[in-house]
């Protein structure tokens, strides 16, 4: 049998196939059931969607697949696992290091857990937690990282420890990274050049910062480092090529220093107007320190802006250093260039308080002295401390010399004369000019010290006029002055013996005190006679020596000159008449009252009234009418006016013109009708018609007395006896006694009344005070209706004023005067508004003078009742009612000096309370005119007050000179005023000359109200301080660029912004791991 083996081949072979098919048929059927069963498939699609950054779903897949592997050593498992925790990363679950930790401890040996730190590491990168990703950064080995994630790892981890201030180490990692080509270049080179720059390699930074200087996340803030590291290097002129062209697009906040280092480029360059472009810039943008601040000053000196300069160069000088001696020597500077020295004064004074620069304070020392000289106002004088100053700290310079020569000039033209008298005592040697300097100063201390009323200081001060008696004039006058100051004493005799010496002095006849030198001698004897007292004895014969010695220089004045017109011509007429007339020499006195009313056109009301007194004393009755005649109808006003009308009805009635005495006294009736004296005139009406048998007439005025003034004692007894010739007249005598009954009037308690007011008028006659109060009391106590209640209180009162028991005294004019009309009322209203005015009870007293107004029988009352109520009306603070009376005292006859500088004072003070300044300055020129008083000096103080509150600060300023200037100085108005000249520059802003107003105070003010001055200068300065602070804080702020810098990946996204170079090293940056 042949075996086809071809054909069995062939059948072998498909059984083969077929087998086969089979077998792969099967494989296939059991892969495909495999993979419908794969406990994989959710490790895939968690894959998949890790992939996709669906990390939240992703993690939940990978869970999955954990809990279904139970071989925790499965690969597939391990994977999972490795996943899930880096969701838990990305996702930034809270225990996300636990999980990745706990993966690396349960496969230490895997792959995956050398990555697990890398991803903890850029983890706490990403949430900005620095030192944790430096922690698990350093537990990465670099080189088990792909090249990709290396130059993750080396920016990551060096910008971490850059944010923790690691320069150094990090610097090392962005140069290593720098190293290659990698997508971390350019944030790279940033750093690497930032921590180049605080390191101070600028060099090195600068080259970093130009190769990315366009890359648009560095542009803005590039050009800023470019400028600080050009700046640095002192290439101003590079930079001065380089930032303008980058300014405007400078961000705000940084756009002020950005223009500070051009600014200060151009000045190191000294072009200081350029520089003041960019300055300009930078104080809108930022706030600038007194560094800039002073540059900024420098620029405006250099460039002749010298207000511009001033007012910067004020904001540095605010601590004591070299800084502030050298803006107050430019300040002076360039107040000197704007012809302002009395602000350069006070800047040399400020730079010459500093020992900085000694040749600065050696300049301003000299300049400042040099100052006050030529100022010639300087209220304290420092200008002598500081020549004296100059020449002991300074001998062997070349202004020592000139020093020593201005000393002595500024004694000359000194206000400050105590502290120049000081200051020249302490030099042993004085040559002739010193000697003449010291004999100017004392004479003109002694001036001021007269002026003030220091009477017996000024005599001193004149005395040592002759110390050095150089100038026969200063001797000369001082001699006067010395008489003068006397008799203003009252030491008359010792005033006469001055004159006297001042008569025969060298230099005497040449001075215009000379003429009237025996005018001065006479009034001095006169006064000394004290001429209106009626003395006895040998005090009399005494007065009529020093009388007749009085009359004797009196004519030879006015016999010796021939001086009508002289003011001191016509009052040595009046006295010479007065003298003759004290003397009883009555005809000559008429001759000389009538000369004297024929001198100029003055009021010759008194001349007139003596006049008349004599011709009466002479019984020369019709001269006397005729002058009172000419006086009541000449000077109807004048004080006299009452007494005349009175004497010259007395006179008609001495001379049996009864018509005319009773038509004189009805016309005082008439214009009178408030006087005290009115009952008075009725008694002498009723006595003229009881003359002339007019009963009926006669009657009726008398009546009037007794029924419309009962409290006129005298008047009332007199009408009460004259009533009984009435009846008389009539035939009805016994009627009188009927009259009497039915007036109440008791014959026997009259008696009785008459009887006990003997021994008050024995004890009056016997000036025993104790006894006349004990027996009117005794009076007042035993009689049921005293007549004299009156006369008893009036004497009562005038013992308790004489022993000064004022209040005892009150009681007793107060009871006289509210019952007026009586023979008191007049001397009761003057004591008792005497009195309340002393003891300050101005409301009351003012009450008393109102009332002696309206009854002031003769001018001296009414000028007294005047007087009470100007002073009353100040001192309420009553300034409309002041204004009214001030005016009124300014039309008395008898107006003194002190009460006319008064009047004009209050007159200035009351007008400026009610706001009518330009009247309250007219008055207070007035003062100033007319005084040299304190008064003055307030005036004028007050005249400054009303420019500054005018917002006249120009006029304010330079009046307030004057008042420094003003002769005699009084330290309290002088100090106000300079307090005032502070407020002055304080409303200019002119911070800098108002501290130095005010600190003048502080440092040498010691005299009147020290502690209220002084507290007041006080308040001023911490006011101005804080100003002067309210304005720094106005200054705009520059932003500090301490900037949160956002975390870098490598796709860069986010730009970071820049820190602020300077500040690197020494801002600490919080994070929020560090809250």
């Amino acid at each position: 049998m042949i075996i086809n083996y071809s054909f069995l081949m062939n059948k072998i072979i498909k059984v083969f196939i077929f087998s086969l098919a089979i077998i792969f048929a099967n494989i296939s059927i059991a892969q495909k059931t495999f993979l419908l069963n794969d406990p994989y498939k959710n490790y895939k699609i968690a894959q998949e969607l890790f992939d996709k950054e669906k990390y939240s779903s992703a993690q939940y897949y990978f869970k999955d697949v954990i809990n279904k592997f139970n071989n925790p050593q499965d690969e597939v498992r391990i994977n999972a696992e490795y996943y899930f925790a880096v969701c838990a990363l990305k996702l930034y679950h809270r225990n996300v290091e636990t999980i990745l930790t706990r993966f690396s401890l349960d496969h230490p040996d895997h792959p995956k857990s050398k990555d697990i730190y890398f991803q903890l590491g850029k983890h706490y990168y990403q949430t900005k937690k620095f030192k944790k990703s430096i922690e698990f950064f350093e537990k990465v080995d670099q080189y088990d990282l792909s090249s990709e994630d290396q130059s993750e790892y080396l920016f990551k981890l060096g910008y971490s420890k850059f944010m923790k201030k690691n320069l150094a180490e990090s610097k090392v990692l962005f140069n290593e990274l720098l190293q290659s080509k990698t997508d971390y270049d350019v944030p790279a080179t940033y750093y690497y050049s930032h921590i180049a720059y605080a390191q101070g390699k600028y060099q090195t930074a600068l080259v970093g910062f130009r190769k990315i200087a366009n890359n648009k996340m560095f542009k803005p803030i590039i050009p800023y480092y470019i400028t600080q590291i050009l700046y640095q290097q002192n290439k101003y002129d590079e930079l001065i090529a380089y930032g303008p062209l980058y300014i405007d697009s400078i961000t705000e906040k940084r756009k002020g220093e950005f223009a500070k280092l051009i600014g200060d480029s151009y000045f190191k360059k000294n072009q200081y107007e350029r520089s003041l472009e960019y300055y300009q810039t930078f104080m809108r943008n930022a706030k600038s320190t007194r560094e800039s601040n002073y540059q900024v000053g420098y620029c405006y000196y250099q460039t002749k802006k010298y207000k511009k300069a001033i007012e910067i160069f004020s904001r540095v000088a605010t601590t004591d250093d070299s800084l502030t001696q050298i803006s107050y020597y430019h300040m002076a500077d360039s107040y000197l260039n704007l012809d302002e020295k009395d602000y350069a004064r006070n800047a040399f004074q400020e730079a010459s308080k500093l020992n900085f620069d000694l040749d600065i304070r050696r300049n301003s020392l000299f300049n400042y002295a040099k100052l006050a000289y030529e100022l010639s106002y300087n209220p304290y004088d420092e200008a002598i401390n500081a020549f004296q100053q100059f020449i002991e700290d300074f001998p062997d310079s070349e202004d020592a010399k000139d020093a020593y020569e201005f000393l002595l000039k500024v004694y000359l033209t000194t206000k400050n004369y105590d502290d120049a008298l000081a200051s020249m005592d302490k030099i042993k040697n004085k040559d002739p000019r010193m000697q003449k300097a010291y004999q100017t100063i004392v004479y003109n201390r002694a001036v001021e010290q007269y002026h003030n009323r220091e009477y017996k200081n000024a005599i001193a001060n004149f005395e040592l006029v002759k110390r050095y008696p150089i100038d026969q004039n200063l001797n000369a006058m001082s001699q006067f002055w010395i008489g003068e100051s006397n008799y203003n004493l009252k030491e008359y005799l010792r005033a006469v013996e001055s004159y006297e010496k001042f008569r025969f002095i060298n230099g005497a006849i040449l001075t215009d005190q000379f003429l009237d030198l025996d005018f001065h001698i006479g009034y001095s004897y006169f006064e000394k006679a004290n001429p209106y007292e009626n003395l006895s004895g040998h005090e009399a014969k005494t007065q009529k020596e020093e009388l007749r010695n009085a009359l004797k220089y009196f004519r030879n004045y006015i016999h010796q000159y021939n001086l009508p017109d002289s003011s001191n011509y016509k009052i040595a007429l009046l006295r010479i008449a007065d003298t003759y007339f004290l003397l009883r020499e009555d005809s000559l006195a008429i001759e000389n009252y009538a000369l004297s009313s024929k001198v100029g056109n003055e009021n010759h009301s008194y001349a007139l009234n003596q006049m008349a007194t004599s011709q009466g004393l002479i019984q020369d009755y019709l001269g006397k009418i005729n002058t009172l005649k000419r006086l009541t109808d000449q000077y109807p006003n004048s004080k006299y006016q009452v007494s005349s009308l009175l004497n010259l009805a007395q006179a008609y009635k001495d001379e049996n013109r009864n018509n005319e005495s009773i038509d004189t006294y009805l016309k005082f009736i008439d214009e009178y009708p408030n006087n005290n004296l009115i009952s008075k005139a009725y008694v002498e009406i009723g006595s003229i018609y009881l003359k002339e048998q007019n009963h009926q007439e006669a009657e009726k005025f008398l009546l009037t007395v007794m029924d419309n003034y009962p409290d006129a004692e005298q008047e009332n007894q007199l009408a009460t006896e004259l009533m009984m010739e009435v009846y008389n007249l009539r035939g009805n005598l016994t009627g009188y006694y009927d009259w009497l009954s039915s007036r109440g009037i008791d014959v026997s308690v009259q008696e009785k009344d008459s009887t006990l007011w003997r021994s008050v008028v024995l004890a009056r006659d016997n000036g025993d005070c104790n006894k006349q109060i004990e027996k009117a009391s005794y009076y007042l106590d035993n009689i049921e209706e005293p007549v004299r209640e009156i006369s008893a209180h009036y004497f009562m009162a005038n013992c308790y004023y004489a022993e000064d028991k004022k209040t005892q005294a009150l009681f007793h004019y107060d009871y006289i005067s509210a019952k007026p009309n009586n023979n008191y009322y007049i001397e009761a209203l003057k004591y008792a508004g005497e009195i309340t005015y002393d003891a300050k009870d101005f409301k009351k007293s003012l009450t008393y003078f109102s009332v002696l107004e309206d009854v002031s029988i003769n001018q001296e009352d009414l000028s007294i009742s005047k007087k009470g109520q100007f002073y009353c009306f100040h001192y309420l603070d009553n300034p409309n009612s002041t204004i009214k009376y001030a005016k009124k005292v300014l039309q008395l006859s008898d107006l003194n000096n002190k009460l006319q500088e008064d009047a004009y004072l209050f007159l200035g003070q009351s007008y400026q309370k009610i706001n009518q300044l330009d009247s309250a300055k007219l008055y207070y020129d007035s003062v100033v005119q007319f005084t040299k008083s304190i008064a003055a000096a307030e005036a004028k103080y007050h005249i400054c007050e009303i420019a500054f509150k005018s917002e006249d600060y120009i006029s304010c300023e330079s009046l307030i000179m004057e008042l420094v200037k003003q002769k005699p100085s009084y330290d309290y108005w002088l100090a106000k005023g300079i307090l005032l000249l502070g407020d002055n520059f304080t409303a200019q802003k002119d911070y800098f000359n108002a501290k130095h107003s005010i600190e003048s105070i502080l440092d040498n003010y010691d005299g009147y109200k020290k502690d209220e001055i002084l507290a007041v200068a006080v308040q001023k300065i911490e006011y101005i301080q804080n100003l002067e602070l309210n304005e720094m804080q106005e200054q705009p702020e520059q932003e500090e660029l301490e900037i949160e810098l956002e975390t870098i990946d490598k796709d860069l996204e986010n730009t970071p912004e820049v820190l602020n170079p300077k500040e690197v090293d020494s801002k600490e940056i919080k994070k929020d791991e560090n809250k």
